[in-house]
């Protein structure tokens, strides 16, 4: 007897179920970076890894996190397809018990790295301070580049994340002199157009506690007032959001009450009782001001700023010289520059020493517009 189309589709069903069995199974793979990132991260906390059979770590704890974890010393178990752990060994995958205490201690304080900013040739551009400066009236001459030398730089990675309104989350990085001055900003993860290296180079000596302790708080001055010019920016974007959504709810709960305080009259002219109408219209009052409380709390900015790296920088820089001539007129102004990018910062002015975007020749000198009389 031939088989019907609905027992047909049921033996095909019950086969493909049969082969899925019957094949293994793909074994799930952690993504490399992870294994790295414990590495780096142990390592920076102070522990000791070692490797051990089937591609497992043993790690000496920090006394930090010995205290923390209450432990000596932990096995990681990193493949996913092992059936058993050995004796108080701790499977570590992202999601597992074990990456979740990591990921949890790596937060709560930065990861600091050292690293050498890689020297770009030439140095400096061919023109030297021309394509930063500007000049009327002069001319450049040739530059002259000085030796490399390589000085002490801070960057502080962090992430501001605003509530409120239409969250956002940004990602920045400051970078501070061995003073605490802040030298730049910049959006993102990374500082843009440098070649790192691994390491410092050329500074042999470590920083004190007591500049690690100035460092980090000229950082979180710098990183408050970045806070406060991104509120500021933030709040003109989403004020406009807000007043919409206050006025167009100021418009509905303006004509129900118009509505009710109409019925009202209309029922009081009739010589109507209208305390209940008189109730709806209170009841609507309140339900507004509620409502424009809530949408007030809604829309209300709250900034959280979270540090999560810090990079100690050995940065490459020099002086550059170059003269500005016009007729017997012969001044020679200096600059620094950032090797690292090949930029000349502004050089100063001759005659109040300010930097000068443009430099004119005034009177038989040299001074910038701000100098220079009318």
């Amino acid at each position: 007897m031939i088989a019907s189309a609905a027992t047909q589709r049921r033996r095909a069903r019950a086969a493909a179920a049969a082969v899925r069995a019957a094949a293994p199974a793909a074994a799930p793979v952690l993504h490399p970076e992870w294994r790295a990132f414990v590495g780096r991260w142990l390592e920076a906390a102070g522990c000791t890894v070692r490797d051990a059979a089937r591609g497992d770590w043993e790690v000496e704890l920090s006394p930090a996190l010995r205290r923390r974890w209450r432990r000596q010393r932990v096995r990681l178990v990193f493949d996913p397809s092992r059936p058993t752990l050995p004796r108080g060994a701790w499977f570590t995958a992202p999601g597992s018990g074990g990456g979740r205490k990591i990921l949890e201690a790596a937060l709560e304080e930065p990861l600091v790295t050292r690293r050498t900013a890689l020297a770009q040739v030439p140095g400096a551009p061919a023109e030297g301070l021309a394509p930063v400066c500007r000049v009327r009236g002069l001319a450049w001459a040739a530059p002259r580049l000085g030796p490399v030398r390589y000085e002490r730089r801070f960057a502080f990675h962090g992430v501001v994340t605003r509530w409120g309104g239409l969250p956002a989350q940004e990602s920045w990085v400051i970078l501070l002199d061995a003073d605490g001055g802040l030298l730049e900003t910049a959006i993102g993860s990374a500082l843009p157009e440098v070649r790192p290296r691994e390491g410092l180079y050329q500074i042999a000596d470590a920083l004190d506690p007591d500049g690690r302790a100035r460092m980090t708080a000229a950082a979180r001055e710098h990183f408050a007032r970045l806070l406060d010019e991104r509120e500021r920016e933030w709040e003109r974007a989403v004020s406009r959001l807000r007043d919409d959504e206050l006025g167009r709810l100021g418009a509905f709960f303006s004509a129900r009450i118009e509505e009710e305080e109409e019925r009202l009259r209309r029922r009081s002219s009739n010589g109507e009782e209208g305390d209940l109408e008189q109730g709806d219209a209170t009841s609507l009052k309140l339900e507004w001001e509620r409502r424009a409380a809530e949408v007030q709390q809604r829309w209300a900015l709250r900034t959280e700023l979270r540090v999560w790296g810090i990079e100690e920088w050995s940065w490459p820089v020099a002086d550059l010289e170059q003269e500005l001539k016009a007729g017997a007129v012969r001044v020679r102004v200096a600059s620094r520059v950032d090797v690292a990018r090949g930029r000349p910062a502004l050089p100063g002015c001759p005659s109040c020493g300010a930097p000068a975007e443009m430099l004119v020749r005034s009177r038989g000198a040299v001074a910038c517009v701000r100098c220079a009389p009318e």
